[in-house]
């Protein structure tokens, strides 16, 4: 069965990026380009996220020659859910599960659900520190690898 929890694309970006950033050298800087490498992904919009984390205090970033971005938050403290709010901003999913208002009547037969499993990822996401993920990946990595 396929993975049905989905994020934005900035989400996974903003959690990837600072798990990067986790599992290196202890206070040591990447640039923007160093963490699109390792993720495979734009320059340009993984920009548009590191900035967002900067101005949320959750990443630090310095210009110039030995410039790049380091962790401002507390790795052990910061959740995956305050990461995941910082880039996605104001939450506007749809209530519906299918995106639409097909339940014009009010009465949905999946919304029970839908807030019962909307209640169990946040009440992971806001338990689960960026600390304990990006262990898990190194983990991964190095049993692969």
């Amino acid at each position: 069965m396929s993975c049905r929890l989905r994020f934005t694309e900035a989400a996974n970006l903003a959690i990837h990026a600072c798990a990067v950033i986790q599992a290196g050298e202890p206070g040591g800087r990447f640039t923007h380009r160093e963490i699109a490498d390792r993720l495979g992904v734009s320059e340009s919009h993984l920009g548009k996220v590191l900035q967002k984390l900067v101005h949320r205090g959750i990443l630090a970033s310095e210009r110039g020659a030995a410039g790049g971005f380091t962790l401002a938050a507390d790795p052990e403290k910061l959740s995956l859910l305050e990461i995941i709010r910082c880039a996605e901003g104001k939450d506007d999913r749809p209530g519906c599960l299918l995106g639409r208002p097909v339940c014009e009547r009010g009465v949905c037969v999946l919304s029970d659900l839908s807030r019962k499993v909307d209640s169990l990822v946040e009440d992971r996401l806001g338990s689960m520190t960026l600390e304990e993920f990006a262990g898990k990946q190194l983990s991964k990595r190095r049993r692969r690898g």
